[in-house]
C-alpha cells in the first residue's frame, strides 16, 4: 500500500515538472537580463527566458541541488515557467550562474 502511494506521488511530481517552451523573442520589459557570447538570460513573470545562439545543454537546479529541468535546447528563445520563487542555479553548457526569481 505504501509503495503504491509513493509511486502515485512520484508520478504526480513528474507531471508537475516545468518544461522548456519555445517562444518568440521577448521584447517586453524584463526584470533582470544578462548576456554572454553564447546566450542571454532574462527573468520575467516567474520564468527563465533563455536565448541561445547554438544548440546547448541546459540544466536548472534548486539552491539545494535538486534538478528542476534538463534539456538539450536548439538555438532560439526558450521559456521555463517556475512555480516557486527562490534561488536557482542555471547551467548553460559549461557556464554556471545563480538566478533569483
Amino acid at each position: 500500500m505504501i509503495a503504491l502511494t509513493v509511486l502515485a506521488l512520484a508520478s504526480a511530481l513528474a507531471d508537475a515538472a516545468p518544461v522548456w517552451e519555445k517562444v518568440a523573442p521577448v521584447t517586453t520589459e524584463i526584470t533582470d537580463a544578462t548576456a554572454t557570447d553564447a546566450y542571454e538570460v532574462k527573468l520575467a513573470d516567474n520564468a527563465i527566458i533563455l536565448t541561445l545562439t547554438n544548440r546547448t545543454s541546459v540544466k536548472v537546479f534548486t539552491i539545494l541541488g535538486q534538478l528542476v529541468a534538463e534539456k538539450q535546447l536548439e538555438a532560439g528563445t526558450w521559456r521555463l515557467p517556475l512555480q516557486a520563487r527562490g534561488i536557482y542555479i542555471l547551467k548553460v553548457g559549461t557556464s554556471t550562474r545563480r538566478i533569483t526569481i
